[in-house]
């Protein structure tokens, strides 16, 4: 019997050791699994705390690049007097701006929107190295608890499935339409500069005609 037992022993260790080589561990089984590149917002105005009545509905879309940046843009429905979008916690926290004309002086004259129905911002957020003005406050930037961290910090927060994306109107300093970041199995193909238009003010501006 004890001579079986010998006899079986080297096959035991050999079939112990294929099963620690062919099963990984847990948390390098986790790096084996790909992660979301692309997420998606649906906006409306039931989204809000407390509920906003209105007609405006948006779709915000994001696309994680390779080198660790956020790109996005921002489709919008029925919406008048746009001032500004960023990402969030539910409890009103900003984490990173995605529109605020108020930080760039070349576009403030675009802004507050007329009516839009279509695209209302876009771009891409990068690492900051600075946590001083305007990179606190400028489309693409990072603020709150992220001022001053890098984009990976964000990402890590939107895979969490904890963040909102909030339109904020001039009828609606708080937001009027909002919605939560969700992962996407669609590719978000975010748009170039080139291809982006500022959307009409409310009134002409000098400095959307030229000098």
């Amino acid at each position: 019997m004890n001579k079986n037992i010998y006899r079986l022993l080297p096959y035991s260790i050999i079939a112990t050791i294929a099963l620690v080589l062919i099963i990984p561990s847990s948390s390098y089984a986790q790096r084996l699994v790909p992660q979301p590149k692309n997420f998606v917002a649906i906006l409306t105005g039931k989204d809000m705390v407390p509920p906003v009545n209105t007609k405006a509905s948006g779709t915000a879309r994001f696309h994680m690049n390779s080198n660790g940046t956020l790109c996005y843009y921002i489709d919008v429905k029925n919406i008048t007097g746009a001032i500004g979008a960023h990402i969030g916690l539910k409890n009103g926290t900003e984490l990173a701006q995605l529109l605020n004309p108020y930080a760039d002086v070349a576009t403030i004259g675009s802004y507050p929107t007329g009516p839009v129905d279509g695209i209302l911002g876009s771009g891409e957020i990068k690492a900051r190295g600075n946590a001083e003005a305007p990179f606190s406050s400028a489309p693409g930037s990072l603020t709150g608890p992220l001022l001053g961290k890098n984009v990976t910090d964000l990402d890590k927060v939107i895979d969490g499935k904890n963040t909102y994306v909030t339109i904020r109107t001039t009828s609606h300093e708080n937001g009027e339409i909002q919605g939560q970041i969700h992962p996407t199995n669609t590719h978000v193909a975010c748009l170039s500069s080139m291809r982006f238009v500022y959307p009409p003010p409310t009134t002409p501006a000098a400095s959307n005609f030229g000098p």
